[in-house]
């Protein structure tokens, strides 16, 4: 049997105590991917267009393609996507968005506010972005392509935003590439037809994530 004394147990007791600290610390220490939370509050959406009001079903299938977007779009970088609320960075899809800065009713498609180091939160209009994807949809649209489209301009605005909020300080919206994710304003057809791709914006996005 192997006796310890006092002293013998306070310095084992003590570098245990180091050790837990070390290995607390490596493991906050190891890159992690960062997470982008995204979901979706209650919205509603009419118009004659549709013929009928939104379903839950439709919704569903906004939100599937407004998820698929987001992951075509951040694919190869360390970025985890989620419906978490607390995520680090996050977006949710909201009824409406209005520029409080202004003393009329602006519109807008997406707003975020960001923090350098520390994540960022942000929101994007349903309205808005539905209103816009009828607004560019061909003459024969039917009612599911017209939703697809829906989703594809929720989520590609979502992309924008969580743009933001990882470079903070980058100006993105200096891209005038119309057909790009930078592209400051979500009031055109690539929005919600057709493919984006990235501008400016990647390079730095590989080296922030990296």
């Amino acid at each position: 049997m192997i006796r310890l004394s006092r002293q013998g147990v306070v310095i084992a007791g003590a570098l245990i105590a180091g050790g837990v600290l070390y290995l607390a610390f490596a493991a906050r220490a190891e890159p992690r991917a960062a997470e982008a939370g995204f979901w979706f509050e209650p919205v509603e959406y009419e118009s004659a267009r549709l013929g009928s009001p939104v379903t839950v079903a439709d919704i569903a299938t906004i939100e599937r393609v407004a998820r698929l977007e987001l992951a075509r779009a951040f694919a190869g970088l360390p970025l985890t996507l989620s419906d978490r609320r607390d995520a680090r960075y996050r977006v949710s899809v909201v009824q409406d968005l209005r520029d409080l800065r202004s003393r009329r009713i602006i519109r807008v498609a997406g707003e975020s506010r960001a923090v350098s180091g520390f994540g960022g939160q942000g929101a994007v209009s349903f309205m808005f972005l539905a209103s816009s994807a009828i607004v560019y949809a061909p003459d024969d649209a039917d009612r599911a392509v017209i939703l697809e489209a829906i989703g594809r301009g929720i989520g590609r605005a979502a992309v924008h935003e969580f743009t933001h909020q990882l470079l903070p300080t980058a100006p993105i919206h200096e891209s005038s590439d119309i057909g790009s994710y930078e592209y400051e304003s979500a009031a055109r057809r690539e929005q919600y037809f057709g493919e984006l791709h990235w501008d400016l914006a990647w390079p730095l996005l590989a080296r922030r994530l990296q």
